[in-house]
């Protein structure tokens, strides 16, 4: 099997995970953070080649989940982390969901 070097991987994130019925919906002028979110969700899961900085945070508070990768991957590293950020994603969105509507059952 052979190793995808970080850009490729990202890029084969991105495909798997818009199989999964993800959309991408921001990327950077770099293009090497991508935003991506299923239809009518309110949040985003970010595929990216580094950690949030501050300014993304503020820019994307969206994005409750991270999918990093720095390094080269085989196609089923790639596939293994994108199912696993796809997992990660929907308990997120669900306590994310969970507290909005506590939120706004206090108001």
């Amino acid at each position: 099997m052979s190793a995808l070097p970080p850009a490729a991987a990202l890029a084969r994130a991105v495909r798997l995970l818009s199989a999964q019925g993800f959309r991408e919906t921001a990327r950077n002028a770099r293009g090497d953070s991508v935003y991506l979110r299923p239809e009518g969700c309110a949040y985003a899961l970010r595929v990216s080649n580094h950690a949030r900085t501050p300014r993304q945070r503020r820019n994307h508070p969206e994005a409750i989940v991270s999918l990093v990768i720095r390094s080269t991957r085989t196609e089923a590293q790639v596939a293994a982390l994108a199912a696993a950020a796809a997992r990660d994603f929907a308990a997120a969105r669900a306590r994310a969901e969970v507290q909005d509507a506590e939120a706004s059952s206090r108001k």
